[in-house]
């Protein structure tokens, strides 16, 4: 009898435990403690970081940001970009300054090229020739990344 008495008390002992654990766990977090009181006016303090390399305008619901820059052969200049068009967004006509090969990395919406329509996903890739003017629709409600890869005489 005692030997059963010590394993069964073995088992129980840490059983117990665990369901105490249990009920205290759940009945902890944000449960009545409500938000955090609005600081005054006096007391915002905003950060003043600006990004190194931060998104500029390129045309109405498009932004770019360059990445790399660099000669290449034979009086070539090669820029690396990432051009981002927000969720649901229609963007103007505009055109970038060289011919370029594209890879979308994020979101899916149409490129109108020219009075040419082409679907955008994830992977896809596409080039525009040196001069032309292109629109992004974002179909979805992530935004659109597209790299850029831009070449043009120097």
């Amino acid at each position: 009898m005692p030997q059963r008495f010590r394993f069964s008390s073995f088992l129980l002992i840490p059983l117990l435990s665990l369901l105490a654990g249990c009920n205290t766990w759940t009945q902890r977090g944000a449960k009545g403690l409500g938000l955090l009181p609005k600081a005054a006016p006096g007391e915002q303090h905003f950060s003043n970081y600006q990004p190194k390399n931060p998104y500029v305008e390129l045309g109405q619901g498009i932004l770019y940001r360059k990445l790399f820059e660099s000669a290449g052969p034979a009086g070539l200049n090669i820029e690396v970009r990432d051009l981002l068009v927000g969720p649901r967004q229609q963007t103007s006509e505009v055109t970038l300054p060289g011919a370029a090969v594209c890879e979308m990395r994020s979101g899916s919406g149409t490129l109108t090229t020219d009075h040419h329509m082409q679907d955008l996903g994830y992977g896809t890739t596409f080039m525009l020739p040196e001069g032309s003017t292109f629109a992004i629709s974002n179909k979805s409600d992530n935004p659109i990344s597209i790299r850029v890869h831009l070449i043009r005489a120097e």
